[in-house]
């Protein structure tokens, strides 16, 4: 067989299973991205954002605040945004937010925590707020994986974070 042949048999060989790897892995259970899109400094980068409830729209909402600090143009300018996250919902007595996967699933994405004078809201170890705003395009996604999901089960490790792992057992 040619050499050319044989590259193109080994290139299809991997791109295939790179293909069916692709397919085993949906992405995260939940995946809310915000209808609401805004623009924002282009070199602007976060200072500060927060989740709230909007309880007359029963609505999750995430407050963005872009700052132009770091450009050194005098005087620093604040940008601030406001963007929905339809399709959760709040339990209001148990202070945890959920949001339902394409599989019927129930998440938590949220929940109410105590701070000093007040109550926050912030997201559960299981989900996450991606802020986007390549050159001042701003997107807001959620996502979120369920929190039986083998990838949140933390591996041993002693207090300073370090993995102890016992080398028998990995060459057995």
């Amino acid at each position: 067989m040619s050499r050319c042949a044989c590259f193109l048999l080994f290139a299809a060989v991997f791109s295939l299973g790179g293909w069916v790897a692709a397919h085993d892995d949906d992405g995260p259970a939940i995946s809310i991205t915000s209808p609401d899109l805004g623009t924002t400094f282009a070199f602007g980068t976060i200072k500060e954002h927060s989740l709230t409830w909007d309880k007359k729209k029963q609505m999750l909402m995430v407050h963005v605040t872009f700052t132009d600090a770091e450009e050194n143009l005098g005087q620093p300018n604040d940008d601030q945004h406001v963007f929905r996250l339809p399709g959760v919902r709040y339990d209001e007595a148990k202070g945890v937010f959920y949001a339902t996967s394409k599989k019927g699933e129930t998440i938590p994405v949220a929940k109410i925590r105590q701070a000093l004078f007040f109550k926050v809201v912030e997201t559960t170890p299981n989900a996450v707020v991606r802020i986007q705003h390549p050159r001042g395009m701003i997107t807001v996604i959620m996502e979120a994986i369920s929190p039986n999901d083998p990838a949140m089960i933390q591996s041993p490790s002693d207090g300073d974070g370090t993995h102890q792992v016992d080398a028998g057992s990995v060459t057995q």
